[in-house]
């Protein structure tokens, strides 16, 4: 079985256990799939903190913490599905790129797929966490985006997302 988009207002060591207790006979196999949506640098100089990319994403956190949601549980998958009892519990970190500057040709085409997300999806991201959580207006946070967005469009900055791959299995004696 395999889930992504966990959603983040649920208790989260609630949900593999859901999942396993409906779905998952003893001995089976769960899958979990989350980019932790915190741009990185491929080199070992982090991303600018004044980038507009990683301000959008860092006020986003700050909003949904406000809201009680914590964004960054995905850094927490594999302890989550460990405590929940699983066994065999695996982790992989795939980088997902923000546009097309990788040379391999796989994810050049991922990271333009991936940005376009991204591009098409800033709005609908961001009006929740900065007007509820942060108390921006409609009109605040559409002229924030005007960089986000141009900043994007540039993609001077070589950024990816990491993607957390978490798999673990049912134990055979949990019934």
């Amino acid at each position: 079985m395999r889930t992504g988009a966990l959603p983040l207002s649920l208790d989260p060591i609630s949900i593999p256990n859901r999942i396993s207790n409906r779905h998952l006979k003893p001995g089976g196999w769960i899958e979990l799939q989350e980019i932790h949506h915190f741009p990185q640098s491929p080199s070992a100089i982090p991303l600018p903190a004044d980038l507009p990319l990683v301000q959008f994403w860092d006020l986003i956190a700050q909003g949904l913490g406000n809201l009680g949601v914590d964004f960054k549980q995905t850094l927490s998958l594999a302890s989550m599905v460990r405590d929940c009892g699983y066994a065999n519990v695996t982790e992989r970190v795939f980088h997902v790129p923000i546009g097309t500057w990788p040379k391999n040709r796989t994810l050049k085409e991922c990271g333009l797929y991936w940005k376009t997300v991204l591009m098409e999806g800033l709005s609908p991201i961001a009006l929740g966490p900065l007007t509820r959580g942060l108390g921006w207006t409609q009109v605040q946070v559409e002229a924030f985006l005007v960089g986000v967005r141009q900043c994007m469009r540039e993609g001077k900055d070589n950024a990816f997302m990491p993607m957390h791959i978490v798999y673990a299995q049912r134990p055979l004696d949990d019934v």
